[in-house]
């Protein structure tokens, strides 16, 4: 004799529609989420990459920390085949926490990446305030580098009291001085005696007197 079939309950009414339409939406949502966290690039929303360093360390690691407000900003492909984009961003310097002997412009340059894989620091914001852990351009002055992972942040209470804490006196950033004028020593010939300066006067004097002393005695004659 043939088992009986096991018959599978589905469910019914109208609750249980409502029930399958929920569900259904949250697998759709989470599918979605799934595949935009897939196909966005890392870096690419300008945010600093997660790092177990601590302040004090990334502090210690750069080699200049200023605050500052980024004015504008531009992009261009990398070059030397590597892949993604540089951007150069213009910041305003306020303070000048690490590094015064590097930062003596009011503005300087900020440079960050953003490439499709690895930890870029990608875009800040126009005219949004940061704090800048950055390494210094070996090929220009008053160009710096802030990697994904240098600390680089939006500036913040808690920032600024974690760095207030290593340096407690920062200063606005101080132009350098320029270079001292450089007079070249001339060599002067030695001046030349009185007596020897006037003697060409005397003798034209003399001489003078002379021809009127004869001048008269051939008027007498």
């Amino acid at each position: 004799m043939p088992s009986p079939r096991r018959l599978t309950a589905r469910p019914s009414g109208p609750f249980a529609v409502v029930g399958s339409l929920v569900l259904a939406a949250l697998l759709g949502s989470g599918l979605l989420l799934g595949a935009g966290a897939l196909l966005t690039p890392a870096g690419a929303t300008g945010e600093r990459c997660d790092s177990d360093t601590s302040v004090s360390s990334q502090a210690r690691q750069a080699q200049a920390v200023f605050s500052g407000t980024v004015v504008s900003s531009s992009a261009e492909r990398r070059s030397g085949g590597q892949r993604g984009v540089e951007l150069t961003h213009q910041v305003a310097v306020d303070l000048v926490y690490k590094g015064t002997s590097r930062v003596t412009e009011v503005e300087v340059e900020v440079v960050t990446t953003r490439s499709s894989g690895g930890c870029d620091l990608g875009r800040l914001q126009d005219e949004e305030s940061y704090v800048f852990f950055v390494s210094a351009d070996p090929e220009t002055e008053g160009r710096f580098v802030a990697a994904g992972d240098s600390g680089t942040a939006t500036r913040d209470a808690a920032l600024v009291r974690d760095i207030e804490e290593i340096f407690p006196n920062p200063s606005p950033p101080v132009a350098a001085e320029p270079p001292a004028a450089q007079f070249e020593r001339l060599d002067l010939d030695e001046p030349t005696p009185l007596p020897r300066a006037l003697a060409p006067g005397a003798a034209m004097v003399l001489v003078g007197g002379l021809g009127l002393v004869l001048a008269r005695r051939l008027a007498r004659r």
